[in-house]
Protein backbone atom coordinates (compact mmCIF):
# COMPACT_ATOMS: atom_id res chain seq x y z
CA UNK A 1 0.00 0.00 0.00
CA UNK A 2 0.98 3.51 -0.57
CA UNK A 3 -1.67 5.82 -0.17
CA UNK A 4 -0.59 7.13 3.01
CA UNK A 5 3.19 7.10 3.13
CA UNK A 6 4.99 10.08 3.73
CA UNK A 7 7.73 11.92 0.99
CA UNK A 8 9.18 15.37 0.81
CA UNK A 9 7.67 18.06 -0.77
CA UNK A 10 10.23 19.64 -1.80
CA UNK A 11 11.84 16.74 -3.88
CA UNK A 12 9.65 17.34 -6.22
CA UNK A 13 10.73 20.73 -7.36
CA UNK A 14 11.52 21.02 -11.29
CA UNK A 15 15.51 21.01 -11.47
CA UNK A 16 17.24 22.69 -14.57
CA UNK A 17 19.30 20.21 -16.54
CA UNK A 18 22.71 21.18 -15.33
CA UNK A 19 21.63 20.09 -11.92
CA UNK A 20 21.40 16.23 -12.67
CA UNK A 21 25.15 15.74 -12.71
CA UNK A 22 25.52 17.96 -9.57
CA UNK A 23 23.04 17.82 -7.24
CA UNK A 24 25.43 15.54 -4.67
CA UNK A 25 26.95 18.03 -2.19
CA UNK A 26 26.48 17.12 1.41
CA UNK A 27 28.32 14.29 2.57
CA UNK A 28 24.80 12.26 2.93
CA UNK A 29 24.23 12.73 -0.51
CA UNK A 30 27.80 11.80 -1.24
CA UNK A 31 27.23 8.28 0.50
CA UNK A 32 23.52 8.36 -1.99
CA UNK A 33 25.83 9.16 -5.01
CA UNK A 34 28.41 6.08 -4.66
CA UNK A 35 24.96 3.88 -3.41
CA UNK A 36 22.10 5.54 -5.38
CA UNK A 37 19.81 2.27 -4.88
CA UNK A 38 19.87 1.92 -1.12
CA UNK A 39 19.78 5.09 -0.24
CA UNK A 40 16.92 5.47 2.07
CA UNK A 41 14.29 8.54 0.34
CA UNK A 42 13.48 11.64 2.77
CA UNK A 43 10.51 11.65 4.69
CA UNK A 44 7.74 14.37 4.74
CA UNK A 45 3.65 15.03 4.69
CA UNK A 46 2.61 14.63 1.24
CA UNK A 47 3.65 14.39 -2.59
CA UNK A 48 2.07 17.73 -3.39
CA UNK A 49 1.35 16.15 -7.50
CA UNK A 50 -1.20 15.41 -9.13
CA UNK A 51 -2.53 13.47 -12.65
CA UNK A 52 -4.77 12.78 -14.85
CA UNK A 53 -7.62 10.12 -13.86
CA UNK A 54 -9.96 10.58 -16.35
CA UNK A 55 -9.41 7.43 -18.16
CA UNK A 56 -8.71 5.18 -15.37
CA UNK A 57 -12.16 4.27 -14.28
CA UNK A 58 -11.90 5.93 -11.04
CA UNK A 59 -15.42 6.81 -9.70
CA UNK A 60 -15.43 10.15 -7.62
CA UNK A 61 -16.77 8.51 -4.64
CA UNK A 62 -12.81 7.10 -4.65
CA UNK A 63 -10.98 10.12 -5.14
CA UNK A 64 -9.58 11.71 -2.34
CA UNK A 65 -8.91 15.47 -3.02
CA UNK A 66 -6.72 17.32 0.02
CA UNK A 67 -5.41 20.04 -2.38
CA UNK A 68 -2.70 22.59 -0.77
CA UNK A 69 -4.15 25.97 -1.70
CA UNK A 70 -0.62 27.73 -1.04
CA UNK A 71 0.36 27.21 -4.85
CA UNK A 72 2.18 30.15 -6.65
CA UNK A 73 1.33 31.27 -10.02
CA UNK A 74 2.29 29.52 -12.89
CA UNK A 75 2.76 31.27 -16.01
CA UNK A 76 1.04 28.58 -18.46
CA UNK A 77 -2.39 27.35 -19.76
CA UNK A 78 -4.72 25.09 -18.06
CA UNK A 79 -5.08 21.17 -19.34
CA UNK A 80 -8.67 21.11 -20.77
CA UNK A 81 -9.60 22.67 -17.60
CA UNK A 82 -10.68 19.78 -15.89
CA UNK A 83 -8.90 19.06 -12.52
CA UNK A 84 -6.23 16.71 -12.33
CA UNK A 85 -6.36 13.84 -9.16
CA UNK A 86 -3.64 14.39 -6.12
CA UNK A 87 -1.65 10.99 -5.61
CA UNK A 88 -1.59 12.07 -2.08
CA UNK A 89 -4.32 9.34 -0.62
CA UNK A 90 -4.85 7.83 -3.96
CA UNK A 91 -2.08 5.92 -4.95
CA UNK A 92 -2.80 2.41 -5.01
CA UNK A 93 -6.46 3.48 -7.05
CA UNK A 94 -4.01 5.34 -9.54
CA UNK A 95 -2.01 2.73 -9.74
CA UNK A 96 -4.19 -0.06 -9.86
CA UNK A 97 -5.98 2.30 -12.80
CA UNK A 98 -2.61 2.37 -14.85
CA UNK A 99 -1.68 -1.22 -14.51
CA UNK A 100 -5.17 -2.54 -15.68
CA UNK A 101 -4.49 -0.67 -18.62
CA UNK A 102 -1.34 -1.04 -19.67
CA UNK A 103 -2.03 -4.69 -19.48
CA UNK A 104 -5.12 -4.22 -21.78
CA UNK A 105 -2.77 -2.22 -24.08
CA UNK A 106 0.53 -4.24 -24.23
CA UNK A 107 -1.50 -7.66 -24.38
CA UNK A 108 -4.07 -6.63 -27.12
CA UNK A 109 -3.11 -8.52 -30.24
CA UNK A 110 -6.29 -7.40 -32.10
CA UNK A 111 -6.03 -6.35 -35.57
CA UNK A 112 -7.01 -2.65 -34.30
CA UNK A 113 -3.05 -2.33 -34.02
CA UNK A 114 -1.39 -1.40 -37.90
CA UNK A 115 1.68 -3.54 -38.61
CA UNK A 116 4.37 -1.32 -40.15
CA UNK A 117 5.39 -2.72 -43.57
CA UNK A 118 8.76 -4.43 -41.99
CA UNK A 119 6.73 -6.31 -39.28
CA UNK A 120 4.04 -6.82 -41.74
CA UNK A 121 6.33 -8.81 -43.70
CA UNK A 122 8.28 -10.46 -40.95
CA UNK A 123 4.61 -11.75 -39.72
CA UNK A 124 3.02 -12.63 -42.86
CA UNK A 125 6.46 -15.10 -43.70
CA UNK A 126 7.22 -16.45 -41.33
CA UNK A 127 6.18 -20.07 -39.54
CA UNK A 128 4.57 -20.23 -35.98
CA UNK A 129 7.38 -22.15 -35.15
CA UNK A 130 9.92 -19.14 -34.96
CA UNK A 131 8.00 -17.58 -32.58
CA UNK A 132 9.11 -18.20 -29.31
CA UNK A 133 5.96 -17.00 -26.99
CA UNK A 134 2.87 -18.90 -27.04
CA UNK A 135 0.71 -15.79 -27.12
CA UNK A 136 -0.23 -14.40 -30.94
CA UNK A 137 2.21 -12.40 -32.37
CA UNK A 138 5.06 -13.47 -30.40
CA UNK A 139 8.79 -11.83 -31.08
CA UNK A 140 11.09 -13.99 -32.81
CA UNK A 141 14.76 -14.10 -33.43
CA UNK A 142 16.53 -10.46 -33.56
CA UNK A 143 13.29 -8.75 -35.16
CA UNK A 144 11.90 -6.21 -33.56
CA UNK A 145 7.83 -5.70 -34.28
CA UNK A 146 6.48 -2.50 -34.28
CA UNK A 147 2.78 -1.35 -34.76
CA UNK A 148 0.32 1.82 -34.16
CA UNK A 149 -3.58 2.30 -33.05
CA UNK A 150 -5.72 5.05 -32.40
CA UNK A 151 -6.25 5.43 -28.42
CA UNK A 152 -9.58 3.93 -27.54
CA UNK A 153 -10.05 6.36 -24.52
CA UNK A 154 -11.18 10.08 -25.25
CA UNK A 155 -7.84 11.36 -23.18
CA UNK A 156 -5.62 11.99 -25.57
CA UNK A 157 -7.45 10.47 -28.13
CA UNK A 158 -6.16 12.21 -31.06
CA UNK A 159 -2.57 11.02 -30.54
CA UNK A 160 -1.30 7.85 -31.82
CA UNK A 161 -0.25 4.54 -29.50
CA UNK A 162 2.77 2.78 -30.57
CA UNK A 163 3.47 -0.59 -29.58
CA UNK A 164 7.07 -2.69 -29.83
CA UNK A 165 8.01 -5.71 -28.92
CA UNK A 166 11.26 -7.92 -29.23
CA UNK A 167 13.61 -10.64 -27.32
CA UNK A 168 15.78 -9.80 -24.55
CA UNK A 169 18.81 -12.47 -23.73
CA UNK A 170 18.24 -12.19 -20.16
CA UNK A 171 15.69 -12.93 -17.43
CA UNK A 172 12.62 -10.39 -17.45
CA UNK A 173 14.48 -9.85 -13.14
CA UNK A 174 17.01 -8.34 -14.70
CA UNK A 175 15.52 -5.87 -17.58
CA UNK A 176 12.79 -4.91 -15.09
CA UNK A 177 15.68 -4.18 -12.56
CA UNK A 178 17.55 -2.28 -15.59
CA UNK A 179 14.47 -0.10 -15.98
CA UNK A 180 14.09 0.42 -12.44
CA UNK A 181 17.84 1.89 -12.25
CA UNK A 182 17.90 5.72 -13.23
CA UNK A 183 21.71 5.84 -12.84
CA UNK A 184 21.56 3.27 -16.03
CA UNK A 185 19.13 5.33 -18.59
CA UNK A 186 21.97 6.50 -20.75
CA UNK A 187 23.19 3.08 -21.30
CA UNK A 188 20.01 2.12 -23.53
CA UNK A 189 19.06 5.70 -24.29
CA UNK A 190 21.10 7.54 -26.50
CA UNK A 191 19.24 11.05 -25.99
CA UNK A 192 19.06 11.03 -22.11
CA UNK A 193 20.54 13.88 -20.57
CA UNK A 194 19.67 11.71 -16.89
CA UNK A 195 16.97 11.12 -14.83
CA UNK A 196 16.44 11.48 -11.39
CA UNK A 197 14.51 9.56 -8.60
CA UNK A 198 12.72 12.76 -6.85
CA UNK A 199 10.34 10.64 -4.19
CA UNK A 200 10.69 6.66 -3.45
CA UNK A 201 7.38 5.69 -2.47
CA UNK A 202 8.11 2.06 -2.22
CA UNK A 203 11.05 -0.29 -3.69
CA UNK A 204 11.67 -3.99 -3.03
CA UNK A 205 12.38 -6.37 -5.03
CA UNK A 206 8.88 -7.13 -6.57
CA UNK A 207 7.69 -3.83 -6.83
CA UNK A 208 8.87 0.25 -6.98
CA UNK A 209 6.59 3.33 -7.02
CA UNK A 210 8.30 6.76 -7.50
CA UNK A 211 7.94 10.19 -8.93
CA UNK A 212 11.18 10.86 -11.42
CA UNK A 213 12.03 13.74 -13.20
CA UNK A 214 14.18 13.23 -16.54
CA UNK A 215 15.91 15.28 -19.72
CA UNK A 216 16.21 14.10 -23.27
CA UNK A 217 16.87 15.90 -26.03
CA UNK A 218 15.66 13.92 -29.50
CA UNK A 219 17.15 15.12 -32.41
CA UNK A 220 13.74 17.07 -33.90
CA UNK A 221 13.22 19.08 -30.89
CA UNK A 222 15.24 22.13 -30.35
CA UNK A 223 15.22 22.41 -26.56
CA UNK A 224 15.88 19.63 -24.25
CA UNK A 225 12.24 17.47 -23.24
CA UNK A 226 11.27 17.57 -19.15
CA UNK A 227 9.27 14.44 -18.03
CA UNK A 228 7.82 14.27 -14.63
CA UNK A 229 6.43 10.93 -14.09
CA UNK A 230 4.73 8.63 -11.38
CA UNK A 231 6.81 5.23 -12.15
CA UNK A 232 5.39 1.80 -10.83
CA UNK A 233 6.90 -1.63 -11.31
CA UNK A 234 5.63 -5.26 -9.88
CA UNK A 235 5.93 -8.79 -10.67
CA UNK A 236 2.89 -10.39 -12.83
CA UNK A 237 0.69 -12.59 -11.21
CA UNK A 238 -1.62 -15.35 -12.34
CA UNK A 239 -4.78 -12.80 -11.59
CA UNK A 240 -3.41 -10.09 -13.77
CA UNK A 241 -5.01 -12.02 -16.99
CA UNK A 242 -2.17 -11.95 -19.34
CA UNK A 243 -0.53 -15.23 -20.69
CA UNK A 244 2.70 -15.99 -19.19
CA UNK A 245 5.46 -18.43 -20.11
CA UNK A 246 7.30 -17.97 -16.94
CA UNK A 247 8.04 -15.19 -14.46
CA UNK A 248 7.01 -11.78 -15.93
CA UNK A 249 7.15 -8.12 -14.84
CA UNK A 250 4.76 -4.67 -15.90
CA UNK A 251 6.17 -1.31 -15.31
CA UNK A 252 3.42 2.00 -16.23
CA UNK A 253 3.78 5.24 -16.06
CA UNK A 254 2.33 9.04 -16.32
CA UNK A 255 3.50 12.42 -16.56
CA UNK A 256 2.55 14.12 -13.18
CA UNK A 257 2.07 17.69 -12.31
CA UNK A 258 2.43 20.49 -9.62
CA UNK A 259 -0.95 21.12 -9.00
CA UNK A 260 -4.69 20.02 -9.84
CA UNK A 261 -4.74 22.73 -13.18
CA UNK A 262 -1.62 21.07 -14.96
CA UNK A 263 0.25 24.35 -14.66
CA UNK A 264 4.44 23.58 -14.42
CA UNK A 265 7.43 25.17 -12.69
CA UNK A 266 9.23 23.83 -16.05
CA UNK A 267 12.68 26.50 -16.38
CA UNK A 268 12.57 28.05 -20.36
CA UNK A 269 15.93 26.18 -21.28
CA UNK A 270 13.59 22.93 -21.41
CA UNK A 271 10.45 21.49 -22.54
CA UNK A 272 7.74 19.86 -20.25
CA UNK A 273 6.90 16.41 -22.42
CA UNK A 274 3.57 15.19 -21.13
CA UNK A 275 3.38 11.01 -21.19
CA UNK A 276 -0.32 9.39 -21.52
CA UNK A 277 1.00 6.41 -20.84
CA UNK A 278 4.19 4.09 -21.20
CA UNK A 279 4.32 0.64 -20.26
CA UNK A 280 6.74 -2.10 -20.42
CA UNK A 281 5.96 -5.91 -20.33
CA UNK A 282 8.66 -7.94 -19.78
CA UNK A 283 7.79 -11.81 -20.04
CA UNK A 284 10.96 -14.93 -19.50
CA UNK A 285 10.05 -17.43 -22.24
CA UNK A 286 10.91 -21.10 -21.59
CA UNK A 287 14.06 -22.32 -23.39
CA UNK A 288 14.90 -26.10 -24.18
CA UNK A 289 18.64 -24.91 -23.47
CA UNK A 290 17.76 -23.01 -20.45
CA UNK A 291 19.20 -20.35 -21.64
CA UNK A 292 17.77 -16.80 -20.35
CA UNK A 293 15.40 -15.53 -22.80
CA UNK A 294 12.66 -12.76 -22.40
CA UNK A 295 10.26 -10.74 -24.34
CA UNK A 296 9.47 -7.09 -23.97
CA UNK A 297 6.63 -5.47 -25.02
CA UNK A 298 6.85 -1.29 -24.80
CA UNK A 299 3.57 0.49 -25.59
CA UNK A 300 4.00 4.72 -25.75
CA UNK A 301 1.26 6.95 -25.71
CA UNK A 302 2.12 10.85 -25.26
CA UNK A 303 1.10 14.54 -26.58
CA UNK A 304 3.65 15.56 -29.14
CA UNK A 305 5.76 18.36 -28.60
CA UNK A 306 4.80 21.93 -29.44
CA UNK A 307 5.70 22.62 -32.85
CA UNK A 308 5.66 18.99 -34.29
CA UNK A 309 3.36 17.76 -36.45
CA UNK A 310 1.68 14.76 -35.31
CA UNK A 311 2.64 12.87 -38.62
CA UNK A 312 5.78 13.98 -37.52
CA UNK A 313 5.48 12.72 -34.50
CA UNK A 314 3.87 9.29 -35.39
CA UNK A 315 7.10 8.45 -37.60
CA UNK A 316 9.62 9.57 -34.94
CA UNK A 317 7.51 7.55 -32.63
CA UNK A 318 7.35 4.24 -34.17
CA UNK A 319 11.55 4.61 -34.91
CA UNK A 320 12.20 5.12 -31.45
CA UNK A 321 10.02 2.14 -30.23
CA UNK A 322 12.32 -0.13 -32.72
CA UNK A 323 15.46 1.30 -31.03
CA UNK A 324 14.02 1.13 -27.60
CA UNK A 325 13.93 -2.45 -27.67
CA UNK A 326 17.43 -2.75 -29.80
CA UNK A 327 19.13 -0.80 -27.34
CA UNK A 328 18.22 -2.70 -24.68
CA UNK A 329 18.94 -5.98 -26.07
CA UNK A 330 22.77 -4.60 -26.53
CA UNK A 331 22.95 -4.00 -23.66
CA UNK A 332 22.49 -7.56 -22.68
CA UNK A 333 24.84 -8.28 -25.83
CA UNK A 334 27.85 -6.79 -23.97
Amino acid sequence: MIDHLTVDPLAIEVQPSSSFNNYFVSVTNLIKAISPRFASPRVAKRTNSFIRADDLNISGEDIRREIDDERTDRETSERDGVPLVPIDGNGDTIINGLVQIGLAEAGDESSRWTATSGTAYVLKNRSNQHRMGPWENAASGKDVLVWSTKCVRELGAEYPVVKARGLINASSWEVVDLLRDSSKVSTYNKSSLGRKDKIVLKSNMDSEAKIMSSLTKPPIVRKPLECVTLFYSRKLTENDNIELDGAGYITVGRSVWENEYGLTETKFSCTRCEILLSVNLVRDIKTASGQKVCELTIVTHAVSPAGIPLFIGKKAALATADSYIKDIRAVFEK
